[in-house]
């Protein structure tokens, strides 16, 4: 016998599905544009002025920020599920630094270097870039419209 209606579960499924289309172009295009903006916010509150090869580094932190949005936005669509927004936006920030800093020791180890790894104080400012981009953009992605009804 044929339903009248659609089932109960389509609407929910295409809603989630919207949400994780977000979620992914938030994490993928705009996590690597804040990215460069707080790389670029650190190196004029440290030099007073933007450096001469900023051209080079804002590709090479854009990169790097993509493969840190990529890790870290199936970690935040996990937390969503669980976590309202106000611990889900500093947790995504601490994932996305974490991300960021072992991301960077990763390559420092693969670029054949068998030494001492650097020190973490020399890591702060990668994971900045990654906490704050991260968890700007899990705030982004938040369906804040379903969370008021």
């Amino acid at each position: 016998m044929p339903s009248e209606g659609p089932p109960e579960n389509d609407d929910g499924c295409g809603h989630r599905i919207s949400l994780e289309l977000r979620r992914a172009f938030v994490f993928v295009f705009l996590g690597p544009v804040f990215g460069i903006l707080v790389a670029l916010a650190q190196e004029i509150a440290l030099r007073g002025s933007i450096p001469g090869d900023y051209v080079e580094g804002c590709v090479t932190v854009y990169f790097f920020s993509l493969i840190v949005s990529v890790i870290t936005a199936p970690a935040d669509g996990i937390l969503a599920y669980v976590l309202p927004i106000p611990e889900r936006g500093p947790l995504t920030a601490v994932v996305g630094a974490a991300v960021a800093v072992g991301l960077s020791l990763y390559w420092w180890t693969q670029m054949g270097n068998k030494m001492v790894p650097p020190s973490l104080y020399s890591q702060i400012p990668i994971a900045i870039i990654g906490g704050l981009s991260m968890g700007a953009c899990s705030l982004l992605s938040h369906n804040y419209r379903r969370s008021k009804a």
